[in-house]
């Protein structure tokens, strides 16, 4: 039987040119239980997800037996290992530690008590798995906001995204933070659909989650309910109670970790002590202007906590929590006394956090997966690098000339990704960090697809022509990222061809 209801119907042509609901939805038939257009879409679906894990399992079994190369996964290794061996969130026994959020280390350690120590196939197989779970998941958001075409393709794209079929197979946040991203946006969308404060809690739990694996999004909620002041339905008081359950749920969800930091650490202390580092390491006078997270390589002088330590003399000794606050005082005096060049130093990031997708490419360069021929690497850049720039211009389309019915879901996602997207472009703008939002990203790009003939149709509307616009400033960045920034990639890609 169709659980799943389109609450976000298709959309025809109105007169004004824009994308409007349509009063009589074909997509929507009267009686869904018996429509065979439902089942034969409920059918592709189940197509998608058969051959989803099969692509699955095979990257799974490439993987095996592939030690951990990046410093991230190693590190949520060691705190796994801990965890399982002496019950400490720690690098080493006896020495806790807030560097890393806690959610996702703890879930490889429970992988390992089931299955043994560094099992790494075992937490790729429950990644697969995730990610697969995540595909129903975004059916049902694109069923909701937009419709079921358009939930289909979005189930579709989103299976077989090349770079997030890679992470899977890595012991990194992505795919945990990734799915709980977009069971928030889920059961949000449902809360302002229904009216429902029940479900708003739900996703503020799910919030929290995420920020508990990813500390990104922990300062989402004073954004939100400001959103929710002015999109949830009823008057004021209701407004207000809902933004105070929302704020509530969330705290409730990070209270515990944040009480144990607090103490550990001699100063308030959410998710984890990288905040003020990274954003520092973003904004002082070593920073570089392209490729800014290779600040973290810096030694000596030139290193950040060398500052810091010139900066702040230290009578006594200071935990990392401390110096993580002394970091942030340092970058903001520092953005202060330099405002033309932060600006500058932000556009870089910008198009550094939605730069191509080039980091599985060069792992399997240097050999993190295996002995990969040139051609493959070649072929697989293309792949890789091709559908990230087709989604985001579908995307874009879509956000211009096809945006929700509801302009509260629309208005929503919008402040999501740009809040994340603000964040990183103050501190590190790698690619890497723009995944998670790519869910949301093909959301946008599956309705372009499905309104594809009508967002042609307005080509001649300056909505179309601002579209057009915005992806050729993209095309700009990533191009002078490659030829003016990294010449030597361009030159190593002819010389392959």
């Amino acid at each position: 039987m169709e659980v799943l209801t389109n609450a976000g119907a298709d959309k025809d042509l109105s007169t004004n040119g824009r994308l409007q609901p349509a009063e009589n939805n074909s997509d929507q038939p009267a009686n869904p239980d018996r429509s065979p257009s439902t089942w034969m879409l409920l059918a592709v679906l189940l197509l998608i997800l058969v051959v989803g894990a099969a692509l699955r399992f095979g990257l799974w079994t490439w993987f095996a037996g592939q030690s951990l190369h990046i410093e991230d996964e190693q590190d949520y290794n060691r705190l796994a290992c801990n965890l399982v061996l002496h019950g400490e969130f720690a690098f080493e026994p006896g020495q806790p530690t807030s560097l890393r959020p806690p959610l996702y280390p703890a879930l490889v350690a429970g992988v390992y008590q089931l299955f043994g120590l560094e099992n790494f196939q075992a937490v790729r197989l429950l990644q697969a798995i995730v990610s697969l779970v995540n595909v129903i998941l975004l059916y049902h958001l694109g069923l909701t906001v937009f419709s079921r075409k358009a939930g289909l393709w979005l189930a579709g794209l989103y299976a077989f995204y090349p770079s997030l079929l890679g992470y899977n197979n890595l012991l990194l946040t992505e795919v945990l933070f990734t799915f709980l991203l977009c069971a928030f946006c889920d059961l949000l969308i449902c809360a302002l659909q229904h009216d429902s404060l029940p479900y708003l809690a739900l996703s503020a739990v799910l919030l929290g989650l995420a920020a508990l694996s990813r500390s990104v999004v922990w300062l989402f909620p004073p954004v939100l309910v400001c959103f929710l002041l002015l999109a949830f339905r009823g008057n004021w008081r209701r407004r207000i109670l809902a933004s105070v359950i929302f704020l509530t749920a969330f705290a409730f969800v990070l209270a515990p970790w944040a009480y144990r930091n607090t103490r550990l650490q001699k100063t308030f202390i959410a998710v984890d002590v990288m905040g003020g580092r990274n954003f520092m390491m973003g904004n002082y006078r070593y920073t570089p202007l392209y490729r800014s997270w290779a600040t973290i390589e810096l030694q000596g002088e030139e290193s950040w906590i060398h500052e810091v330590v010139q900066t702040y003399p230290a009578t006594q000794p200071r935990t990392q929590g401390q110096i993580d606050k002394l970091a942030m005082r340092q970058a903001l005096k520092f953005i202060a006394s330099n405002p033309g060049l932060t600006l500058q130093r932000s556009v870089v990031k910008f198009f550094d956090f939605w730069g191509l997708e080039r980091e599985l490419i060069s792992g399997g360069d240097r050999g993190f997966f295996g002995p990969i021929p040139t051609a493959v690497l070649v072929a697989l850049a293309l792949l890789l690098c091709g559908s990230y720039v087709l989604a985001l211009f579908a995307c874009i389309y879509a956000m211009v000339l096809a945006p929700p019915a509801d302009r509260r879901i629309h208005l929503f996602l919008l402040l999501l990704i740009a809040f994340v997207c603000a964040l990183h472009t103050l501190a590190f703008g790698h690619s890497r960090y723009h995944l998670p939002l790519m869910p949301l990203v093909l959301a946008y790009a599956a309705t372009a697809v499905v309104h594809r003939k009508e967002i042609w149709r307005q080509r001649r509307s300056w909505s179309f022509w601002m579209a057009s616009g915005c992806c050729a400033i993209f095309v700009a960045g990533w191009l002078w990222g490659l030829v003016v920034v990294d010449p030597a990639r361009i030159l190593s890609l002819l010389h392959f061809v």
